[in-house]
């Protein structure tokens, strides 16, 4: 039986938080001195955000844990989405240059570098994912750290959502159809050994680029990303049953979200709040386009998308003109 274990604390001092979270999951059994690491924060905007990216303490922390141990760290994000900035730009705006330089850690732009598609039935459908090469065959350890944070369209985004910032095709945008299979494909094709989540500020009412921040000073971590999510998820008070790339993992075999068969280091309950997810008009026709490739070529791929986006600027509420206007600028 899997011996799945998960850590859960308010911060006060995020050093020792860091360690004592990385020690109770057994970080050691995964790393080894020889290992190459990876690390995967949430870098979907170009620059730190409350409750929308990944602190960049946090993982300043990690990295410190990291580097007396690892044969090789790496820090790795990929082009954001639709051609609005790029990884690197996300890296200046993080500060994780003068970061990596301290901690000997390296930067790598997941969407300059070589890649390859992968192919596999996952809950009786057949999906494709693209998938850069160094993750398939270089990486002994892949670290997600997420942001605590809710999702308009797939309710949560955490430790598995956070890979799909691994697919280095900038258009990704297109291929969100089985959305929700082609994450738990890439769950199980790069096996994240260790899941951390920020909690320093956590997402409600909207995400993933924008909604109420909330102080909630949390760090959690667990041995498997399904665990991780699971809890991360119920702590956000939202039943698991309403994410369906959780369920879908379960289902494939990458983890349990029973929470009952994982060892604490204590009482999560204690923790939870009570997160929603609120939809705007425009999310109701985003959903159309997360459900049709076709309809996500015609909005984002071809000579008819100027008009439809004209017609989409007069649906934005205040916060995604606040949003568009801060990613057009950079």
């Amino acid at each position: 039986m899997t011996d799945y274990r998960a850590y859960i604390t308010k911060i006060s001092n995020i050093q020792s938080d860091i360690t004592q979270s990385l020690d109770f999951i057994n970080w050691k059994d995964s790393v080894q001195s020889d290992s190459t690491v990876f690390i995967k924060p949430n870098f979907t905007y170009p620059f730190y955000k409350e409750g929308i990216t990944t602190t960049p303490l946090v993982l300043k922390e990690i990295l410190g844990v990291l580097k007396d141990r690892a044969d090789r760290v790496i820090v790795g994000e990929s082009n954001g989405g639709n051609h609005s900035f790029t990884a690197d730009a996300a890296f200046k705006g993080h500060g994780m240059p003068d970061i990596c330089r301290d901690t000997g850690a390296e930067l790598v732009n997941l969407s300059t570098i070589p890649s390859q598609y992968v192919e596999e039935i996952i809950v009786g459908k057949r999906v494709k994912v693209q998938v850069p090469n160094l993750l398939i065959d270089d990486v002994d350890c892949f670290i997600s750290v997420p942001v605590l944070k809710v999702h308009a369209m797939t309710t949560t985004t955490l430790s598995m959502k956070n890979l799909w910032g691994c697919y280095p095709d900038t258009m990704r945008c297109l291929h969100h159809k089985y959305l929700s299979r082609k994450l738990t494909l890439l769950t199980k094709i790069i096996n994240p050994k260790l899941a951390i989540i920020d909690g320093t500020y956590a997402l409600n009412g909207h995400g993933p680029m924008y909604g109420e921040a909330v102080k909630s000073d949390l760090l959690l971590a667990s041995n498997n990303p399904v665990v991780a999510d699971t809890l991360g998820t119920r702590i956000m008070g939202i039943p698991i049953s309403h994410v369906e790339h959780i369920m879908f993992a379960e289902k494939e075999g990458l983890g349990t979200t029973k929470l009952d068969n994982v060892q604490f280091n204590d009482g999560w309950k204690q923790y939870q709040m009570q997160f929603k997810v609120k939809k705007t008009v425009l999310d109701q026709f985003s959903r159309i386009l997360f459900n049709s490739e076709c309809m996500a070529k015609l909005v984002m791929d071809s000579p008819f998308k100027p008009i439809i986006y004209g017609i989409g600027t007069k649906l934005r509420n205040k916060e995604e003109e606040n949003v568009s206007s801060q990613i057009s600028q950079q």
